[in-house]
């Protein structure tokens, strides 16, 4: 199965199923969007994760990335 494509500039958000599937029925990252940013890091080359504009969780001198699998273009 092919990895999605985001292009940097990008709004994601996480899909409903992955919200579901991780017992997210309320909360911050429900109603979370995010803008995707250009990142040269390993995850991001090999295509499966992509960096946005929310800070690192660990580190928030870096962009949180995400797995793409779990993301959705926003509609607006």
């Amino acid at each position: 199965m092919r990895a999605k494509r985001f292009e940097p500039g990008t709004r994601v958000r996480f899909t409903g199923k992955f919200l579901r599937n991780t017992g997210q029925y309320t909360g911050q990252d429900t109603r979370s969007r995010w803008t995707v940013v250009p990142c040269e890091c390993g995850l991001c080359k090999l295509g499966n994760f992509l960096a946005t504009d929310e800070p690192s969780y660990d580190d928030p001198s870096q962009p949180r990335h995400i797995n793409v699998g779990n993301l959705q273009r926003c509609r607006s």
